[in-house]
């Protein structure tokens, strides 16, 4: 038996959070990315001091993994109601979507800078972690998925 869209969007979004988290992570270890998206999420509920400790690096992953669950719930109400079935493009589009607004919406509010003003290297791993993000939530609620759990 199948999951419905609903809980195969929830976890899409859970695994391309983490997944766009891996993506950031390496990209910071190895000196490419100059900005912490988890910090600046954390940054929402405690100060910028707190922010940068590992209880605020937790807390700024526990608030990206929620973020991402609910902005996949969005994503499957909006393939619903385009009766949508095969949605990897979509997802793809979608994680462009929330990279553009992560750097429209962020940006002016002070919490991070908008991800393609901190140079190249930091353009291309945000985007590649936002366009994971995407796929792998295109995939979770497409009929493929759907067919392989059969």
């Amino acid at each position: 038996m199948t999951r419905n869209l609903w809980t195969r969007a929830l976890w899409g979004g859970v695994i391309g959070t983490v997944a766009q988290d891996l993506i950031l992570l390496i990209g910071r270890g190895a000196g490419w990315v100059k900005t912490n998206m988890l910090s600046s999420l954390a940054r929402l509920f405690t100060t910028q001091s707190v922010s940068t400790t590992p209880s605020g690096q937790i807390l700024g992953f526990v608030v990206h993994i929620l973020t991402g669950a609910i902005l996949a719930l969005i994503f499957a109400a909006i393939i619903r109601a385009l009766h949508s079935r095969h949605n990897l493009i979509g997802g793809v589009i979608f994680g462009l979507i929330m990279w553009l607004a992560w750097g429209a919406l962020l940006a002016p509010s002070g919490l991070a800078s908008a991800p393609w003003s901190l140079g190249t290297p930091t353009t291309l791993f945000t985007l590649a972690g936002s366009l994971a993000y995407g796929l792998i939530l295109g995939y979770a609620v497409s009929e493929e998925a759907v067919k392989e759990r059969s």
